[in-house]
């Protein structure tokens, strides 16, 4: 690929971003070396002061020793003598001896006077010296040690210089590199690109959080797919009801149809049952936006249980069924409004797919502190292989199609539970019927 036409290569992109983590890296790692490079240097300097310190003292107990030695007539011991320059004086002040550069005056002068220190002896004053300015760096050993301390210094700075551009770019490789990589997966992700997995690689760390995101793609993936399902089963579910009433409004327009009381209950029957779809679209909307909070407060199950009654009472009349309820628990931890519509949902479930003159049979439960609400009927069983998808929006089974209903009664049931933090379990045999069970925590 050409660069304004000038056959001027760009470089890929990853090794662009891999260049970039680079020098990223070597800039925080030079940062790094900088900064324990002062910290080195200040502790240097502090034990370069300490040493002269020592050595000053070490020479000056030297000049005392060979004055003090001088000044009572033995001659001075060949265990560590006084080299350098030096000028001892008699109690008079008068000069002894000089040691080369101090010079050979009768009396000291006003510089030599300020640098005079007293000789004694057997606790009494023998005499005066004095020694010159000489520096720890004149030593021609100390000369030869900080000689030595420099190229150590400068040969660690470039050796440390090359380990830091070395450590960078393994670090932008197994760390960095890794890591832009799954940045770059997530950026294409909320760009709407799920198309590319995303491989784990680098530290353990990194795997995790790569697998992670590989999870997250995979879900949004599926979620994708059924939310295109899930529209076009909407458009379908909606157009065949605004289509019948269309055709019912359009023929009795045109005379083709009569408009007499059955066919406006028809026509009603058919924008109810879009009323009722309408409505539950909303409420799983509601019930699935990140923002939403339940509000759990305690509730007397008695009176929960006789209000649920009391709604299906009619339906349960037309069907010849019977509703058996028990309580285990005085009292229930939840939303109660949220928990009222779960169980309604699973109430018209089980009238509707349980065998006419059936009894349907409501239990709480509360154990291993888990609260437990289940809703069991006695008809057709679940097929094992509808058993998974039973919750999924818009999915209706076998028994399902031919009756009435919105499609998304358990996927609102399922939100609702998780909303509590727990779970909607299904059994289904042909031996004991149905359950359908809520299950969240309880204290």
């Amino acid at each position: 690929m050409d660069r304004d036409g000038a056959g001027i290569r760009i470089p890929f992109y990853w090794e662009e971003r891999e260049m970039t983590l680079v020098k990223k890296t070597f800039l925080v790692f030079l940062s790094v070396f900088l900064i324990q490079l002062t910290v080195v240097a200040i502790l240097v300097g502090f034990g370069y002061r300490q040493s002269e310190n020592q050595w000053r003292r070490v020479r000056d107990t030297q000049a005392y020793e060979t004055a003090r030695e001088l000044l009572v007539g033995s001659e001075v011991g060949e265990a560590d003598p006084y080299t350098g320059p030096i000028a001892i004086y008699d109690t008079n002040r008068q000069l002894v001896q000089s040691g080369r550069g101090m010079g050979l005056h009768g009396t000291m002068g006003r510089s030599m006077m300020a640098q005079m220190k007293p000789v004694h002896a057997d606790g009494r004053l023998v005499g005066y010296y004095a020694t010159g300015d000489v520096s720890f760096g004149a030593d021609t050993a100390n000369r030869t040690l900080i000689h030595t301390m420099m190229i150590v210094l400068a040969g660690s700075l470039v050796i440390s210089f090359c380990i830091a551009y070395a450590a960078a770019y393994y670090f932008s490789r197994t760390v960095s590199r890794p890591a832009d990589h799954v940045a770059g997966a997530l950026q294409r992700m909320q760009e709407g690109d799920l198309s590319e997995e995303v491989r784990p690689e680098g530290s353990d760390e990194l795997i995790e959080i790569a697998n992670s995101v590989e999870s997250l793609r995979k879900n949004l993936l599926h979620e994708q797919t059924v939310r295109s399902q899930w529209s076009q089963d909407i458009a379908h579910d909606l157009r065949t009801p605004v289509a019948s009433v269309k055709a019912q409004l359009e023929g009795m327009r045109d005379g083709v149809l009569n408009s007499d009381p059955s066919r406006f209950e028809r026509t009603l029957r058919e924008l109810a049952r879009m009323e009722t779809l309408i409505h539950d679209l909303e409420l799983l909307m509601r019930l699935e936006s990140p923002e939403t909070r339940i509000s759990s407060d305690t509730f007397d199950a008695e009176r929960f249980l006789k209000e649920l009654h009391e709604q299906v009472e009619p339906i349960l009349r037309s069907r010849r069924q019977t509703l058996e309820t028990s309580s285990e628990v005085f009292l229930i931890e939840g939303d109660e409004q949220l928990l009222f519509r779960a169980l309604s949902n699973l109430l018209h479930n089980a009238m509707r797919y349980g065998d006419e003159g059936t009894p349907i049979r409501v239990s709480v439960e509360k154990s291993d502190g888990s609260m437990r609400i289940s809703v069991h009927n006695l008809g057709p069983p679940i097929s094992s292989e509808e058993l998974p998808r039973i919750t999924e929006r818009m999915y209706r089974g076998e028994f399902a199609r031919a009756t009435a209903g919105s499609g998304l009664g358990l996927t609102i049931v399922e939100r609702i539970a998780r909303l509590h933090g727990g779970t909607l379990g299904i059994t289904s045999t042909e031996e004991a019927g149905t359950t359908l069970t809520i299950q969240w925590p309880y204290t």
